[in-house]
């Protein structure tokens, strides 16, 4: 199963080309940073959704009933390849209106973890700026009776911190892009028929 539909995060930042995803029916789409081969693609999973399922609607923005404080879903990752020094993960919206919005970048975490807890806090971790220019996560919100794919991509880094923290989005994804070894996406879908 392949996709024709190979969007990048940003046009401006299309070093990057986040498209290519990890699912249930193998690899779709492949990695555009010839540092990243087909075999340096790892398994992330998460306990409170399945790849290409629904994210509980408690992970979205407050205009969606049931949120409890806009909060990141756990994420494990088999780990990277030989050479991972620190892992980054990127989380986009590839169907928001005009292009993709990016909603989370962080960089900095110890080559030694492979999951975060829900709502996790990572002393060494250094966040890029995301949509709006806000540090830190931002929440899955789609406009009302849309429904959209967010993808959770975590990035195996040869650099223990690629970027400075606040740094904008072209700086940043750039970075990840110039130091990714290998990389691993779940994508999970928000909006529409969940309530409001």
């Amino acid at each position: 199963m392949m996709s024709k539909d190979r969007r990048p995060i940003l046009a401006a930042a299309g070093a990057l080309a986040l498209a290519g995803a990890v699912s249930g029916c193998g690899l779709i789409g492949q990695p555009q940073n010839k540092s990243a081969e087909l075999s340096e693609w790892f398994t992330v999973t998460s306990p409170v959704f399945r790849d290409g399922k629904d994210l509980p609607t408690r992970y979205g923005c407050t205009t969606y009933s049931g949120v409890q404080g806009s909060k990141t879903p756990p994420l494990r990752w088999s780990g990277g390849p030989d050479g991972t020094r620190s892992f980054a993960i990127v989380v986009d919206d590839p169907d928001a209106a005009g292009g993709a919005n990016v909603h989370w970048v962080i960089a900095g975490i110890d080559a030694r973890v492979n999951e975060l807890v829900e709502g996790a806090r990572i002393d060494s971790a250094i966040f890029g700026l995301a949509m709006d220019d806000k540090a830190g996560y931002v929440p899955p919100c789609p406009p009302k009776g849309e429904r959209h794919r967010y993808r959770f991509t975590i990035y195996a880094l040869d650099d223990p911190a690629p970027f400075k923290s606040g740094a904008k989005l072209k700086e940043s994804l750039s970075a990840i892009a110039e130091h990714t070894v290998g990389r691993g996406r779940i994508t999970g879908n928000f909006g529409g028929k969940q309530a409001r």
